[in-house]
């Protein structure tokens, strides 16, 4: 067997990577090399090299035996069933055999060969991210783009083939399908699964078509028209069917991710918006109209005297839109209350506002003066 390499080393991180780091790369180079995307040679050894060493590293216990021992670790029970030495996936065929297939055969269930079927199936669908701004959520909007999408070959009409010829495959001899038989300690199972080489169609094209290389598509480019609904979730999911991929004359869907992008005055929580909103002491302490900033723009409303910085006012039907079944009802917006710093005054104003002053002390201040004092003595 060929000498296993340091598991650090294969999922290419130091020994002092947390776990979050070991799970980010783990992720990164199980997308590169999955077999399903990635049709190099050596990529299901990769994968399963990958796997194994996530296996250990991911594990408290199994990690600090590694990084003691390594590969040669007493009562070994890494990189997959092992026990003293004995290595049970050489036993079971090494490379080219699928564990969760064994056992899913072993106790009566479908191994893999359904989680197969299924990501082929799925591979029509494709899926697309759209960025839209805080306010654009919350009116909804529309928005066309286009992107590369699989298409039937119109050389070969999806089949592959360059001239329309074929020969039964002979690996599995026109069944799709190839059966492995493996000795295992609880005798002899059966593992049948896809054939690889002609993939599960029972035929291998003579002559591959010179436009789409035997693959049956092409790429081709594809426009949109979607309708963002407003008050839509930050990640929310809009599925367009039958905007993805075609292959086999089946055709699958287009599955967007909508993100909405942060704002420097606007937030939303549940079903508010929330907005930062500048006034003048002055106009909070005696009241008076202001302009607040809304998803619909600038409106003008009266502040009640006496607001509080960082108070809390509710202006009515100007956030955020939501669909209600039939209807689609406008919530409040909830304005935050930042006082600006005073604006320059001239002397007679000045005279004006101290008079006033003088006239009103503020409570909470002289609370606060007489605790504190009370405190220090």
């Amino acid at each position: 067997m060929a000498e296993k390499r340091d598991y650090y080393e294969v999922l290419g991180i130091s020994k002092n990577a947390s776990d979050d780091e070991i799970k980010r790369a783990f992720r990164t180079k199980a997308m590169q090399y999955h077999p399903d995307r990635n049709k190099s040679p050596d990529a299901e050894s990769k994968f399963k090299e990958i796997n194994e060493a996530y296996e250990v590293l991911k594990d408290p216990s199994k990690k600090s035996m590694y990084d003691k021992y390594g590969h040669n670790a007493p009562n070994n029970q890494q990189g997959g069933f092992s026990s003293g030495g004995f290595d049970f996936s050489d036993m079971f065929g090494g490379d080219g055999i699928d564990l969760g297939d064994v056992f899913g055969q072993m106790f009566g269930g479908q191994g893999r060969r359904r989680g197969n079927q299924e990501s082929a199936a799925s591979s029509v669908n494709i899926e697309a991210q759209i960025n839209i701004s805080f306010v654009e959520m919350c009116k909804g909007v529309s928005k066309n783009f286009s992107m590369k999408v699989k298409a039937e070959c119109p050389h070969c009409h999806g089949t592959g083939s360059e001239d329309g010829s074929f020969t039964t495959c002979p690996h599995c001899h026109g069944t799709g399908r190839i059966v492995q038989r493996i000795n295992t300690p609880f005798g002899t199972m059966q593992n049948e699964q896809t054939c690889p080489y002609c993939k599960g169609s029972g035929k291998i094209i003579k002559n591959r078509c010179r436009q789409c290389g035997g693959t049956g598509y092409v790429e081709v480019s594809k426009n949109y028209n979607i309708d963002i609904p407003c008050g839509i979730d930050n990640g929310g999911i809009i599925r367009v069917n039958g905007g993805g991929n075609t292959i086999k004359g089946k055709t699958g869907d287009l599955i967007i991710h909508v993100m909405i992008n942060k704002n420097r005055i606007f937030e939303r929580k549940g079903n508010k918006v929330y907005a930062k909103i500048l006034v003048d002491p002055l106009t909070a302490i005696i009241g008076g109209s202001i302009d607040v900033p809304t998803p619909w723009g600038m409106k003008k409303f009266d502040l009640p005297a006496q607001t509080p910085n960082g108070g809390e006012v509710t202006f009515p039907k100007v956030g955020l839109k939501i669909k209600k079944g039939l209807f689609v009802a406008q919530e409040d917006l909830v304005g935050i209350i930042i006082y600006a710093k005073p604006s320059s005054y001239d002397k007679t104003s000045i005279n004006k506002l101290k008079e006033l002053l003088n006239s009103s002390r503020n409570k909470e201040v002289e609370k606060y003066l007489k605790d504190i004092e009370s405190e220090i003595q």
